[in-house]
């Protein structure tokens, strides 16, 4: 339990920049900023960080929900103290490129708390946030966690979305991602070690969180999960040590200009591809108006024909009336010729 405590006793004394000899940083707050798939685990780590970290009962702060399924989604600040918190995060729902860029915005603090869409392009939100985080010094060093659960095979296309996001996420702030691993007795822990050390996952931490079933506090799972945030507050000492000498706003200008720059990319090849398929349904729209005109004159063609025919049967109707009418005057001349020629002797009926 000494172990735990000493810490527990780091997490909860901790300042941004207290590891440094001269502090001129700026940063109040060091913010962990979860990312993973639906399910996999970032509710139920931050109920087990501020479970453990507080030293106090277990609770639901988080709203995790059932494996696989998912409740978060929006960003929200759970403070473990005044200067470390957590920030929960809508799970990734298919391993596409779309989150990534969503994952720049909220790490170049271009987001703000709030609901997350991951398969929107927000430029117009960017552009909001620009000039409002640009006037203020950012106030929050973040560091982001990546959160993935043991029970999920890491196939083709999870390592793919895997390492553009490590990729992006480093380009953004510096530092890769530090990995939480859940679950880890219902996975193959060591294939998944494995494969985020190929990544360039440097801090890789396997534990197992505390959940609504089972919240029975023991001193191995406490230390992996102090383990964890510990990790979290040495790299945020390293980040702040490493952007000493740099300007925030000018790293915050060029981290906005290249969000601006591929959101804007993304929306100009959306436009165009939109353009293409708006001219290939106009060209449809031509050819089936054209079609149309063929056979609305073929139709007007068939109804003349129609009516002709129509004519003549009439007019071969009139005939068979007259022959008809002719028939019965020569058969009815016929009979009373017959009755004559019979009275007349000169015949005799058979």
């Amino acid at each position: 339990m000494a172990e735990c405590d000493n810490l527990r006793e780091k997490i909860t004394q901790y300042t941004p920049g207290s590891t440094q000899k001269k502090s001129t940083h700026g940063y109040q707050r060091v913010t962990l900023q979860l990312f993973g798939f639906m399910g996999h685990g970032k509710s139920s780590l931050i109920n087990s960080c501020v479970c453990v970290g507080r030293d106090e009962d277990y609770q639901n702060l988080a709203g995790a929900g059932p494996a696989y399924g998912t409740v978060t989604i929006r960003r929200n600040e759970y403070e473990l103290t005044k200067t470390l918190v957590i920030i929960d995060n809508r799970g990734f729902s298919q391993p596409t490129s779309e989150p990534i860029l969503e994952v720049c915005g909220q790490l170049s603090s271009l987001r703000d708390i709030g609901e997350v869409k991951w398969d929107n392009i927000l430029l117009t939100e960017t552009l909001k946030q620009f000039p409002a985080k640009y006037s203020n010094r950012p106030a929050d060093y973040i560091v982001p966690v990546l959160v993935y659960s043991a029970k999920v095979e890491l196939i083709k296309d999870y390592v793919r979305f895997m390492e553009g996001l490590v990729t992006h996420i480093f380009s953004v702030t510096g530092i890769p991602p530090i990995a939480v691993v859940t679950n880890c007795t219902a996975g193959n822990k060591n294939e998944i070690e494995r494969q985020l050390g190929d990544l360039g996952v440097m801090h890789r931490h396997f534990l197992e969180n505390y959940t609504e079933n089972d919240h029975q506090r023991s001193e191995e799972r406490d230390k992996k999960i102090l383990d964890f945030l510990n990790t979290c507050i040495d790299e945020a000492e390293r980040g702040i040590k490493m952007s000493q000498n740099q300007d925030p706003q000018a790293r915050f200008v060029t981290q906005a200009a290249e969000q601006i720059k591929q959101e804007a990319d993304i929306l100009r090849e959306e436009n165009k591809n939109l353009t293409t398929d708006n001219t290939k349904l106009t060209t449809e729209s031509t050819k089936l108006t054209t079609e149309h005109t063929k056979l609305s004159t073929e139709n007007t063609k068939l109804s003349t024909e129609v009516t002709k025919l129509s004519t003549e049967i009439t007019k071969l109707s009139t005939e068979i009336t007259k022959l008809s009418t002719e028939v019965t005057k020569l058969s009815t001349e016929n009979n009373s010729l017959r009755e004559q020629l019979v009275n007349s002797g000169k015949c005799t009926l058979s």
